[in-house]
């Protein structure tokens, strides 16, 4: 008890949590899993705000436009790139 610390508490409390959680087993014989059944109480930050895996259609508008403005520029500077050195070897 002289060296128990604050930490304890989260340690033997991950110590349950690795212990695997079966649901029964598969017609099969396999175990099933148990969702967030090893999942530390305080381990994971709940999320503030929006859920970031729903995106607003005008987001995805913005990002699909971006990331084509960016293949065209690529495109456009790999054209050049290609033009001038087909003009060196040319020489």
């Amino acid at each position: 008890e002289a060296w128990r610390t604050a930490a304890d508490e989260g340690w033997s409390r991950a110590s349950r949590a690795a212990g695997p959680t079966t649901g029964g087993t598969t017609r099969s014989g396999l175990p099933k899993r148990v969702p967030q059944a090893q999942l530390v109480p305080g381990g994971i930050e709940p999320k503030s705000g929006r859920d970031r895996s729903r995106r607003t259609p005008d987001e995805v508008r913005g990002l699909l436009s971006a990331y084509h403005r960016g293949v065209q520029r690529g495109r456009t500077a790999g054209a050049d790139l290609n033009s001038t050195s087909t003009k060196e070897t040319n020489r």
